[in-house]
């Protein structure tokens, strides 16, 4: 019987030892998960603290906006104005399109009479290059007149002066 007592002393120490092995080894899983559970904890009470820090500014920026809003209405109008304005000036820009459109046709009339008349001018410059030929080859001739009228000058005097010498000769009998 003593080395029954024995075994079972035995048995009973084997499963106590196995059975604070497996204490520890829970105990250590636990001693994680609750460390792990402790840093999220901390992250969510960082972000309540946060969450209530935006809360807390809500009512600012609930203030600011009610003070915006005549503001922002404001611009709402002035963008309707705009717009308005800018649809009238639309419509101005649109007759004026049309007033140029009938004044094109106006203008290459004009264009056309110009043209025309460059066409005129240049005959006329072409006539008047002919007149200046003509007149040059007169004044050459003037010149040439001139000339000989110079030598008939010359000649006139010399027979002028030869007949007053031949007046003051006597006469001879014939």
């Amino acid at each position: 019987m003593h080395k029954t007592s024995w075994a079972i002393t035995a048995a009973m120490t084997i499963a106590l030892l196995v059975g604070l092995l497996i204490l520890t080894r829970d105990l250590s899983i636990s001693n994680d998960t609750f460390k792990d559970g402790v840093n999220q904890a901390a992250t969510v009470n960082g972000t309540t603290d946060d969450a209530l820090d935006g809360a807390d500014q809500l009512q600012p920026a609930d203030t600011a906006t009610r003070a915006g809003m005549p503001e922002v209405t404001g611009i709402i109008g002035s963008l309707a104005q705009a717009d308005q304005t800018l649809g009238e000036l639309g419509t101005k820009l649109n007759q004026l399109g049309g007033a140029l459109t009938g004044a094109n046709t106006s203008l290459e009339g004009i264009i056309t009479s110009g043209n025309s008349a460059v066409g005129q001018a240049q005959q006329a410059a072409t006539s008047a290059g002919a007149i200046a030929n003509r007149l040059t080859g007169i004044n050459n001739q003037a010149a040439q007149i001139s000339a000989e009228l110079d030598n008939t000058q010359a000649l006139s005097h010399t027979i002028d002066t030869k007949l007053r010498i031949a007046l003051l000769l006597p006469k001879t009998p014939q």
